[in-house]
């Protein structure tokens, strides 16, 4: 008798305990409302992360690919010289004024790629820091470029000024000794950062997934013991709280299955259409690299040093079997096209490679004009010419990743279920209080 007295004491008389089942049935609604609500908010901001992040990574590389397209520039605009002599012939696409123009375009370009990377304050020191290398640079290839312009006519091939060439490797120096490895430690640092905020985000879409889940089932539970509630108090088998468990039960299903696709949009996105991009972004890079330790080896008077640190690059992209960044990519096929794509600018890179047996064949034998000539040729089998295809072909394969990329991110995003939540959240509340309502007029 104390213990059912202490019970009515807490849970009072009928209208009370009908107030108080449809109050915990409608905040348990509402929670399983709010763990939706913030799942697919959650899913958003994921995705319009990595979609952010991607395009900081993007000039994280391209900053890298521009450092170094500015050096090959460089060394290709004194390879020629603003005065050639006479019978050696340059095409105009690659003649000193082209090289300096396309050296300007990379300087912008660079400067730009700074400035947006400047914006993330775990990098902006370092960003900082590479600005002012890059106006030393700057300013010692002035220098080279201005020698060589004001020099006499008649320049043999991979023979500028001596001061011209010795200002170009002080440049040179201050490129390959600090500003080339602090680039490429931003963009191992940028793309450690946005490994790690997938392995986060994609952990936390599935968890609500399944938190969804759990919560739809307690709140069926709990609708149906409450259904049982009113049958045995008001004879009433069925109430709007079946509907509302049947609700419940869909809302944790559709929940589940909303977030584990998000979840595999993200993986998509990420695994097999970023980590693409971002080794082939790479491969550019280096390959662009190695590109201007060629030139360079023709003239700074072909050390070894340089013919080691092109076949270090060369590997870096290519490897041995399916090493390096072109394997990285070639074991990642995943999307139509893409492994025709993948294929095709292997074949390139190795066209290339011979191009290059044949330059440093050449010049090994004596002929520096005929390798320089092959080096800066822009026909078919000259090396600019199918350096360019190569470069050509693994651009093709990034369009296809990035536009795998973008479809996944958005399709994403677009698969969140506001809708059918906030529908299904309105239904839930008004079965339950409906239901409650019905009761306490039945009872009064």
């Amino acid at each position: 008798m104390a213990q059912r007295t202490a019970v009515k004491s807490v849970y009072g008389d009928t209208p009370r305990r009908l107030k108080l089942l449809t109050a915990a049935l409608a905040l348990l609604g509402l929670l399983l409302g709010l763990i939706s609500a913030l799942g697919l908010t959650r899913d958003s901001a994921s995705l319009s992360s990595l979609k952010s992040r991607t395009t900081e990574v993007s000039a994280t590389g391209e900053l890298y690919y521009r450092l170094n397209d500015m050096d090959a520039q460089a060394a290709n605009l004194l390879l020629v010289g603003y005065h050639p002599a006479r019978g050696f012939s340059v095409p105009t696409s690659v003649n000193a004024a082209a090289s300096f123009n396309a050296y300007n375009t990379d300087r912008s370009a660079a400067d730009a790629d700074l400035e947006l990377i400047a914006e993330n304050p775990s990098l902006s020191s370092q960003a900082k820091a590479l600005l002012d290398s890059l106006g030393s640079y700057e300013a010692d290839v002035a220098d080279a470029f201005y020698v060589d312009q004001q020099a006499a006519t008649g320049q043999q091939p991979a023979t500028p000024p001596a001061e011209a060439l010795a200002e170009y490797e002080t440049a040179s120096a201050i490129l390959h000794g600090s500003m080339l490895p602090a680039s490429s430690q931003i963009a191992a640092t940028d793309g450690q950062e946005v490994d790690s905020s997938y392995s986060s985000d994609h952990s936390a879409m599935s968890l609500f997934g399944y938190a969804v889940l759990v919560l739809g089932l307690i709140a069926v539970a709990a609708l149906m013991l409450g259904n049982h509630y009113y049958a045995r108090r008001f004879r009433r088998r069925l109430s709007w709280l079946s509907a509302g468990a049947i609700v419940a039960l869909v809302t944790g299903l559709l929940g589940l299955s909303t977030q584990l696709t998000a979840a595999d949009h993200l993986h998509v996105a990420k695994h097999e259409a970023y980590d693409s991009i971002y080794a082939l972004d790479r491969a550019q890079a280096v390959s662009d690299d190695a590109n201007a330790d060629e030139s360079r080896w023709l003239l700074e008077n072909r050390g070894p040093e340089l013919q080691t640190s092109f076949l270090q690059k060369v590997a870096e992209v290519g490897g041995a079997g399916r090493g390096g960044y072109l394997g990285t990519e070639l074991d990642n096929i995943t999307f139509p096209g893409e492994g025709q794509a993948a294929t095709a600018a292997a074949q390139a890179f190795d066209t290339y490679l011979q191009d290059d047996k044949r330059i440093r064949s050449d010049a090994n034998g004596g002929e520096l004009a005929a390798a320089v000539a092959l080096d800066i040729g822009t026909a078919p089998g000259q090396s600019n010419a199918d350096f360019n295809a190569y470069m050509a072909a693994l651009g093709r394969v990034i369009q296809i990743n990035t536009a795998q990329f973008d479809a996944a991110v958005d399709s994403g995003v677009g698969a969140s279920a506001w809708a059918e939540l906030v529908i299904g959240g309105l239904l839930l509340l008004a079965f339950v209080l409906q239901a409650g309502h019905l009761r306490l007029r039945e009872y009064q």
